[in-house]
């Protein structure tokens, strides 16, 4: 089951509710300020009611990042930061470029993607030669506009410290 955030004096508190309780968070106000999707569970049948309230929620301007695109490329490569795509204040904070291991998703268009492959990433593999990767239209870090929301993915397989980062500005606590 997805965690959702509560309202709390230190800003961020995470929880894993069971489908009623998710939807009765969901249901208060204030309402979360972001949910942060970290696996499969809301596409399972079980939690049908419970996506379709977040599908709501992301719709009336809230903010979910996890969410796929079309899958993509997994490999490792440098991903460099995409200006065009996130605030100044968040390119002030985020990391220029940083290395990650990846599901990537397609068919992102180029406003979305928070990074991307420019004409130095190269395939970094222990196994595969490194091999120049610039691809047009994948990503595996995004953030698009539902509605009046946000849904956001980053598909980083490892937890590398600059995904933690970009997490954190999606849901606008950097």
């Amino acid at each position: 089951m997805p965690r959702f955030s509560r309202p709390s004096r230190q800003k961020r508190t995470f929880s894993e509710p069971k489908t009623q309780l998710a939807i009765e968070l969901l249901a208060q106000r204030p309402e979360p300020s972001a949910i942060l999707v970290t696996d499969e569970a809301l596409t399972l049948p079980e939690n049908r009611a419970v996506w379709k309230t977040v599908l709501e929620y992301v719709r009336r301007g809230g903010t979910a990042a996890g969410l796929n695109w079309e899958s993509g490329s997994y490999q490792r490569t440098t991903l460099a930061l995409n200006p065009a795509a996130v605030s100044v204040a968040n390119a002030e904070k985020l990391p220029q470029r940083y290395s990650q291991k990846a599901v990537f998703v397609k068919n992102v268009a180029p406003g979305d993607m928070w990074y991307k492959t420019d004409d130095d990433s190269v395939v970094q593999s222990m196994v595969f030669p490194a091999t120049k990767v610039n691809m047009a239209g994948e990503t595996a870090v995004a953030l698009a506009k539902v509605g009046t929301g946000k849904l956001g993915y980053v598909g980083d397989v490892n937890a590398e410290e600059g995904s933690n980062a970009v997490v954190l500005a999606m849901c606008g606590l950097l």
